[in-house]
């Protein structure tokens, strides 16, 4: 081997040495930066001090950071890059990893689980009474504060509804730099589905209590919500509010009730539904949206926040934990008490509601309890569902709505916004399948968007209920090279 080769892979080997410091302190190092220009200004500022100057300091450029390890369990302690824990009973590392993820650089359970096995050489996945177990890529003891230290600006929204599932995946980390590079600015993500899922590791009694987050699909939602905003991805956290199977089959007490059986109403069907006047089912509900908002999303979406509209209506029978109310009043009450939790939380409050109830229909408005005039009142946007293909066949005169898409959207929103008075934007949800449209297209896409634009939508959501979005991302990569066309 020649001298040559061998300085080259000398120095080849100190690039990569240099990186991986490099990467592993990254945050490290900008907290260091920060002191250090911090120490030189005070120093400069002292020993030169100056009677006719001022410094500007822009707040969205304000970096905040909160100590890493406030709250540590007790049973693990932080030594330098080392987390350290004492087992005080036999215990599985499956269980070691899902109390400690959070305070380290993973994404998943599992793979966090398999590196502890690894570094301790455990061949069994069970740790024996005052074992002593290195915990792997621990986080640095200061880290940026995704928390909002005000109530975040509403972003003309471009943006994309995703499952649990989907943004809980190893792989959505590497996605999202992909959709923001077509210009995509939004993720709406589920943090408690339909079926009751609370798709995230919760304190809140209930969740606790009939354990609703047992089958959670993120295993790590601070590093979920870090690594969005690090991409400038404003972040929504969907929560579907009345409808909830996990809370009825816990607890059948919370559920409408059926007037003539005693039980659970239309307890066959493949719908279950709290009862939407129940004082501990909306606290439940609130107090999720309270806790999502501290861990730093940047928005609250309340879905499913009606009664139902299936089923034998007359035979459903309600609490009244609030007294007697109509359906509207029920529902505009709830978003009042909710909004009042949330509006100190320095976050945004979104409700999602039937394209239909738009048209201002008083069957429409009085099946679901949703009036917007009353619901503008108590959030910050409103998101009627305007998918096209869900207006009846001849519904204002067309065949076939799913092939209009820029009547009904542009009607819809002109109609949400002269309802609301202007209290709360309006942002619709498009149509991102191909339930009864001829042609699915980026064009189908595109002429949505327009509708929006021209109707003064405050940008729009994508609704996809697969996550298939490869026909909506076409459709923003031309609006993007138009975009840049015309500014150039």
């Amino acid at each position: 081997m020649n001298e040559q080769f061998k300085l080259f892979i000398l120095t080849t080997l100190t690039f990569l040495a240099f990186m991986f410091a490099v990467s592993s302190n990254y945050y490290r190092i900008i907290y260091a930066k920060d002191v250090i220009h911090g120490t030189i200004l005070n120093l400069y500022r002292q020993c030169l001090p100056s009677n006719n100057s001022f410094t500007i300091i822009r707040p969205d450029r304000l970096q905040n950071y909160r100590r890493t390890y406030e709250t540590l369990p007790v049973d693990f302690i932080h030594a330098g890059p080392f987390l350290i824990y004492t087992a005080g009973k036999n215990e599985k590392t499956r269980h070691i990893a899902t109390r400690i993820i959070e305070y380290t650089g993973y994404y998943r359970v599992r793979t966090l689980e398999r590196d502890i096995m690894r570094v301790n050489g455990l061949s069994a996945g069970t740790v024996h009474a005052h074992g002593s177990l290195i915990i792997p890529r621990s986080l640095p003891p200061l880290m940026p504060d995704s928390r909002n230290r005000q109530k975040p600006e509403l972003v003309y929204t471009r943006g994309l509804y995703l499952t649990g599932s989907s943004v809980g995946s190893p792989g959505f980390l590497k996605k999202i730099h992909r959709y923001a590079g077509t210009g995509i600015n939004t993720i709406v993500f589920d943090a408690k589905d339909i079926t009751g899922i609370v798709n995230y590791h919760s304190s809140v009694p209930y969740a606790v209590k009939y354990n609703t987050h047992r089958k959670r699909t993120i295993d790590n939602l601070p590093r979920l919500i870090r690594e969005l905003k690090r991409h400038n991805i404003y972040v929504i956290a969907r929560i579907a509010v009345f409808r909830d199977h996990l809370l009825v089959k816990g607890s059948p007490s919370l559920a409408i009730m059926s007037k003539t059986r005693g039980g659970i109403w239309n307890a066959g069907s493949r719908e279950l539904w709290c009862d939407p006047t129940s004082r501990h089912v909306q606290d439940y509900n609130i107090q999720l949206a309270v806790e999502l908002a501290e861990k730093g999303v940047d928005e609250i979406q309340f879905d499913y926040i009606r009664f139902p509209t299936t089923g034998k209506i007359s035979d459903a029978r309600y609490r009244y934990d609030f007294g007697k109310m109509s359906r509207e009043e029920v529902i505009a009450h709830f978003l009042e008490r909710a909004n009042r939790e949330i509006s100190g939380k320095n976050v945004n409050l979104s409700i999602d509601i039937y394209g239909v109830v738009a048209w201002g229909k008083k069957v429409d408005i009085s099946k679901t309890g949703q009036q917007i005039e009353r619901l503008a009142q108590h959030c910050d946007v409103i998101s009627p569902m305007l998918y096209p293909s869900h207006f009846n066949d001849s519904f204002d005169g067309y065949d076939n709505p799913a092939d209009h898409p820029y009547h009904f959207i542009s009607e819809g929103i002109r109609k949400v916004i002269s309802l609301s008075g202007n209290r709360a934007r309006v942002r619709p949800w498009l149509q991102a399948f191909k339930l009864r449209v001829s042609n699915y297209s980026p064009e189908y896409i595109l002429s949505q968007v327009r509708a929006s634009d021209d109707s003064g939508g405050h940008g729009y959501l994508f609704w996809n209920a697969s996550n298939r979005y490869d026909t909506v991302l076409d459709a923003m990569e031309s609006i993007k090279k138009r975009d840049h066309t015309q500014d150039m």
